[in-house]
């Protein structure tokens, strides 16, 4: 599936029109219509600000699938309580000016 429809398909699915889309993404309209038309390059900044939008990775509103890169938070959740993890937390201390 090609960027513009994936960008068209999920704003039908959540109601949301590419005006305002480009309104909350802050992407001028002209170019997400262009987008989903194939007829301009993707910047990846705003391609960034579309899939936060979209609430999307930027993998899955590329290629339509999800990130195999991406770890799972409830996989690294298990591996937190299988015990044969240790977390530390430590207070990072910052020079004030």
């Amino acid at each position: 599936m090609r960027l513009g429809q994936m960008i068209n398909k999920l704003c039908k699915e959540r109601g949301v029109s590419l005006a305002k889309l480009a309104r909350e993404s802050g992407i001028p309209p002209q170019t997400l219509h262009h987008w989903t038309t194939g007829r301009k390059s993707i910047n990846p900044d705003q391609l960034k600000k579309v899939a936060a939008t979209l609430e999307v990775s930027m993998h899955y509103l590329m290629f339509g699938e999800s990130d195999p890169h991406e770890v799972p938070a409830t996989e690294i959740l298990k591996e937190i309580f299988s015990g044969d993890v240790r977390v530390t937390l430590h207070r990072i201390e910052r020079k004030r000016k």
